[in-house]
């Protein structure tokens, strides 16, 4: 429930997107969000086992619960995005895409192979409907600009997620 794409409904984005004022939105809320029960179950993993590992995997316990939220939330995300690919707009998917980029960035060392080839999936749809063929990252600020400002303002999630 924590990756709940609601930006996506609000009519206000759509008001700011076309009044050129997207780039103030600041963090998006449902990453926000979503970074935050995974950094709260990092917290409850850790306050009740430590740094206990699991023999058989070689694992912190900690690492397990980190791998299976980020991986939950990943895909929930990417589930959101598939239900609404048809009613987004170009501008929603470039951002959409960044976001994703960011999401994989952020969350690579607790992600498996699935999870992050459902991310790259859907963050080439978002691409290829932002007109941005290939994949490729866009200019200005819906592209590369767009980005690096995400990973400043994630720059406390990284933190708080102990990488």
């Amino acid at each position: 429930s924590c990756c709940r794409m609601g930006w996506l409904d609000a009519r206000l984005t759509d008001k700011l997107l076309k009044e050129g004022e997207g780039a103030s939105l600041g963090f998006p809320p449902y990453l926000s969000a979503s970074l935050l029960s995974i950094v709260r179950c990092r917290a409850q993993v850790e306050q009740a086992l430590g740094n206990k590992t699991r023999r058989s995997e070689g694992q912190t316990y900690q690492h397990i619960a980190m791998a299976t939220v980020a991986e939950g939330i990943a895909e929930g995300i990417c589930e959101q995005i598939q239900q609404r690919k048809m009613t987004l707009k170009v501008r929603q998917a470039d951002r959409l895409a960044n976001e994703l980029q960011f999401l994989m960035n952020t969350l690579k060392i607790y992600l498996s192979s699935e999870p992050t080839s459902l991310l790259e999936g859907t963050r080439r749809m978002l691409c290829a409907k932002a007109g941005r063929g290939n994949g490729m990252q866009g200019d200005g600020p819906d592209g590369l600009a767009a980005l690096e400002e995400l990973e400043r303002l994630g720059r406390v999630y990284v933190l708080c997620l102990g990488m």
